[in-house]
């Protein structure tokens, strides 16, 4: 999870130029939180004694040239990192990290929520599932931006 969330990081800086208005401060801010969960996993895993020194990862995507790229590329990242996190809470035996982890995943599926909306999904298309697990795919056409 710490290399994952280190490469959403890095992809959110990455296309915060594609980005303008309400969608780059939208990103920004969500570029910050990813940072937070990385400081927390760090945290957690320094007070279980683990490893915390993350592999090299970069999130790969070819092509992004324009904000309806930048915005599904986020929303890739995001899908990713709810699946990863659910399946590594499921790996963990201590109850602090599982909540740690639960409240990242919580966070970014909120992520999900705003990048539908970004994406031109309406309030109602907007709603997680009841168990979201980053699978659901992204609104199919992108609105114009919002300035």
């Amino acid at each position: 999870m710490l290399t994952r969330e280190l490469a959403a990081v890095d992809a959110y800086q990455r296309v915060l130029p594609l980005l303008r208005g309400g969608e780059r401060a939208m990103a920004e801010r969500f570029r910050a939180q990813e940072q937070e969960h990385v400081d927390a996993i760090l945290k957690a895993l320094r007070g279980l004694g683990a490893k915390s020194e993350p592999e090299d990862e970069e999130i790969e995507r070819e092509g992004l040239g324009s904000r309806a790229d930048a915005l599904d590329f986020l929303y890739e990242i995001e899908s990713v990192s709810i699946d990863g996190g659910l399946r590594a809470i499921s790996n963990l035996t201590a109850p602090w990290p599982r909540s740690l982890m639960g409240s990242i995943v919580a966070n970014q599926a909120q992520h999900l929520v705003l990048l539908r909306r970004a994406l031109g999904a309406g309030p109602l298309d907007s709603i997680p599932e009841a168990f979201e697990n980053g699978t659901a795919p992204p609104p199919p056409e992108p609105v114009p931006a919002d300035g």
